[in-house]
């Protein structure tokens, strides 16, 4: 864990040691819980570690009482300059691991452009960002109730549940298309109190109910929300993040429409 630490401090630093201290911590506390097994991989030369990813782990129960899915969510990954070459043979190591589905969320642009090599498919061009404040003057035929009031079955309960206790937000959203669960990191973006949808089944409902989502986030001192998204999909009221990176998976695509859960935007809260 010291050595991770020291390796993303160096790789990523933007953001200091205590940081990734936090972070690694809050996600190996989550892994010990569901005994998900180790939070990363290390790459040695000659004994040294000179590269660090996160692997970010995930089981997914599922509806219809087929096995859980193992989903293997990549982040962080930094490689020292002078072992950049060793790059794509420590990420085709950590590849090798029997999983349904690996996923990218935030891949540097160096690593945007390999990924698609390893079989990895673009989800999403990057993401939206809605102020909020604008946002709430809005109308829509839906409203916002706590998430306790529809029923959930367990799959969908149970992300929920841990992301509730990895402190998120969660609502319900009920309108005259049904009621689901969105789920909801929390950061700052510019210094201001935003946060993520991690987690939602239809975009469309989203996008029809966005004033009642601005209003909700709202009171809970939000001001701003980013969700992802592709670039000509651009809702009228937001605009395009040039920030915001694209995402990707490998395997199995998820049933949601948004499913970021369990990943950097929760366990590190960027």
């Amino acid at each position: 864990m010291g050595e991770a630490r020291a390796l993303l401090a160096r790789g990523f630093p933007m953001r200091a040691e205590p940081f990734w201290a936090a972070g690694l911590d809050r996600l190996s506390a989550f892994h010990d819980a569901q005994g998900l097994g180790p939070i990363g991989q290390i790459m040695r030369i000659k004994g040294e570690a000179v590269g660090v990813i996160l692997t970010m782990r995930s089981r997914r129960e599922q509806a219809d009482g087929a096995p859980p899915q193992t989903v293997v969510n990549l982040s962080s990954w930094y490689v020292e300059e002078r072992f950049r070459l060793m790059a794509p043979r420590m990420l085709q190591k950590v590849l090798a691991e029997t999983v349904d589905s690996f996923t990218d969320l935030t891949p540097s642009p160096a690593v945007t452009d390999m990924i698609g090599r390893f079989g990895f498919v673009r989800c999403h061009d990057g993401g939206v960002i809605f102020a909020l404040p604008v946002q709430a003057l809005q109308s829509g035929p839906g409203q916002i109730g706590p998430v306790e009031t529809i029923a959930l079955d367990a799959a969908l309960g149970r992300i929920v549940e841990d992301h509730l206790g990895l402190g998120c937000l969660a609502c319900a959203l009920v309108d005259p298309e049904g009621s689901r669960p969105l789920v909801f990191s929390l950061g700052r973006r510019k210094g201001l109190p935003a946060a993520r949808l991690v987690y939602a089944d239809d975009v469309a409902s989203v996008r029809r109910n966005i004033g009642a989502i601005a209003r909700f986030l709202l009171s809970r001192g939000v001001i701003c929300l980013e969700m992802p998204a592709n670039r000509q999909d651009t809702p009228k009221g937001a605009w395009f993040s040039t920030r915001s990176r694209p995402s990707f998976v490998r395997g199995v695509s998820p049933v949601a429409a948004i499913d970021h859960a369990y990943s950097e935007f929760v366990f590190l809260r960027i």
